[in-house]
């Protein structure tokens, strides 16, 4: 077997095992063996952090097998990174994304930002408890296109509906996509507030995204 399809099994199959070691290695070995960084986010990283979400919807696998996978690839992604070539050039957006005001929950937002960064969005991460007036403010600092918005508790609903407003009054509705999720979100309560969409899974977010990015203006 070609020592570069090998090692982009290896990576494959740590991210899959959820193996943080292995996929430092296997990133390290990729980087020898003379593949692109991006080559090998797209060969290797991506397609089994899909595979991860797709088994995680089909209930064959649940959420601590979903952080070891996450945390697996975001091992990599750290060996990888520094030799990213191209900078904003290869950025599709940029996403800033955190925990609302009053909630301390935040695996879910931690998954979404590792499959953020390896599907090719840069990511500003604003942490947990984060008040609505930090989105905002935070988003237009890194003139983001994209705020996601998470949380666990029934109490983070008033907090996202308070960030669309606050877009809204002060006119900056329109430069910003608003994605939500998190358990006692919905699709019905996005159109509600106002966001743009809703995401089930962390790699419904991404696919959700990409589309809204592909949209006209």
């Amino acid at each position: 077997m070609d020592d570069q399809v090998r090692i982009l099994e290896e990576l494959f199959n740590s991210v899959l095992d959820g193996d943080e070691e292995l996929a430092r290695s296997a990133a390290d070995a990729s980087l020898r063996a003379g593949l692109s960084p991006l080559d090998t986010i797209d060969r290797g990283l991506t397609p089994a952090i899909r595979e991860v979400g797709e088994r995680f919807g089909r209930m064959e696998l649940f959420l601590p097998e979903m952080v070891m996978s996450a945390k697996a690839m975001e091992a990599a992604v750290h060996v990888l990174e520094p030799h990213l070539a191209g900078g904003a050039a290869t950025v599709k957006a940029r996403v800033v994304i955190g925990t609302v005001k009053g909630d301390i929950h935040d695996i879910g937002k931690n998954i979404a930002i590792a499959l953020f960064k390896v599907n090719g969005f840069a990511v500003v991460d604003l942490g947990r408890d984060v008040p609505a007036a930090a989105f905002v403010d935070e988003a237009l600092k890194h003139r983001a296109q994209i705020i996601g918005i998470s949380g666990l508790l029934t109490t983070s609903l008033p907090m996202m509906r308070e960030v669309v407003k606050i877009l809204r009054d002060d006119g900056l509705r329109d430069r910003f996509k608003v994605v939500i999720g998190g358990g006692p979100t919905s699709q019905e309560f996005a159109d509600r507030i106002g966001a743009d969409g809703y995401a089930e899974t962390a790699y419904d977010g991404v696919l959700l995204c990409e589309r809204l990015i592909a949209l006209p203006a």
